[in-house]
Parts: C-alpha cells; structure tokens; sequence
C-alpha cells in the first residue's frame, strides 16, 4: 500500500505542477498520510474479520470500513478548512477528491484478493 502511495502522489504531483494548480506540500503529503492510513486500518479489519467463517459478519466489516473511511475523510476536511480558512481550498478539495477514487480503487483490489484467498481456503477444506 506504501508503494501504491508513492507512486500514485507522483502522478498526482506530476499533473498539479504541470497544471499549475499545487497545493501546499503540507497539505498535499497530509492527504496521501490519512488515506495510507485510513486503508492500511481497513485492510488490517477486513484481514481480521476474514479469518472468521461468518460471511455476514464480513460483510458488515466490508460496510464498516466504508463508514469509517467516508466519517474520517470528513473529519479530514473540516479540519482543513478550519485551520486554512478556505485557502486554496478549491485545489485541496479537488486533491482530495482524486485520492478518494485512488485509494478506493486500490481498497477493491486489496479486498477482491482477500475474497479470493477465503474461497481458495473454502475449497481446500
């Protein structure tokens, strides 16, 4: 997930500088530190949750992880807004927003391979 970070805040970084649109650097590496650490929480419940054999119970962490994620992302926010006073406010929330999509797109995969290694573990039992 680290690795997806890095590289996914490169590409982002790339197209702020070449569009002119940056934000500060602050802000730009606190977004990339509260999604790998929003993710790396929800993985590591979705791992845990995994290794029961209650498929509604995983299924209410897969729910949870999605409350937590959107509860803090706007806890995030207002945060940002209450110590920045709304400045550059429309480029940080624009950021903000292409990490969302980011790092759900990297939570589908994370938890995907976890399915598939449960029924690959159903099957071998």
């Amino acid at each position: 997930m680290v690795g997806y970070a890095l590289v996914a805040g490169a590409i982002v970084a790339a197209v702020l500088n070449h569009l002119q649109h940056m934000i500060s650097w602050s802000s730009f590496f606190a977004i990339i530190l509260f999604f790998l650490f929003v993710e790396v929480v929800n993985i590591q419940l979705v791992s845990a949750g995994s290794q029961k054999k209650d498929k509604k119970k995983l299924i209410n962490i897969y729910m949870l992880t999605k409350v937590i994620k959107v509860v803090l992302s706007l806890f995030f926010v207002l945060f940002y807004v209450i110590l920045n006073k709304g400045s550059d406010l429309k480029t940080f929330i624009i950021v903000f927003v292409v990490f969302y999509i980011l790092f759900l797109l990297a939570e589908l995969f994370a938890f995907s391979r976890i399915e598939k290694h449960i029924k690959a573990n159903e099957n071998n039992e």
